[in-house]
């Protein structure tokens, strides 16, 4: 059974990790699409501290014979959610990447041949 002081300390730690979550905001060292998620788990892990049963109950919905196997499935499917944003992240990065690099060479091709029809012009 989990003792007050024990949801305290575990409330106490997710306050603290949703404050900090949101100077990282403020502060724009994290944008907030990358942290909707961390905020989401992070006010759900909250709501489990505080209403008893909470896990119990999903569980027992879910099918899910104990509260020990019901923190697993919801760890790896965390983990995975977060894998997943972060692929997407990359690969709007990656293709935005290509397309900067694309425009820088056709910039300096351009500034290649203004400077050659300069001394043509000569």
């Amino acid at each position: 059974m989990e003792t007050i002081r024990f949801k305290v300390f575990v409330f106490s730690i997710l306050l603290i990790a949703l404050v900090g979550i949101l100077r990282f905001i403020q502060k724009k060292e994290l944008q907030l699409k990358y942290a909707l998620i961390w905020i989401l788990v992070d006010v759900l892990m909250m709501i489990a501290v505080l209403i008893p049963g909470t896990l119990m109950g999903l569980a027992n919905i879910l099918g899910v014979y104990s509260v020990t196997n019901m923190l697993f499935f919801l760890g790896i499917m965390f983990t995975l959610a977060i894998i997943f944003s972060l692929t997407v992240a990359l690969s709007r990065a990656s293709e935005r990447i290509r397309k900067l690099s694309q425009q820088v060479a056709l910039n300096e091709y351009e500034h290649i041949l203004e400077e050659e029809n300069k001394y043509d012009d000569k």
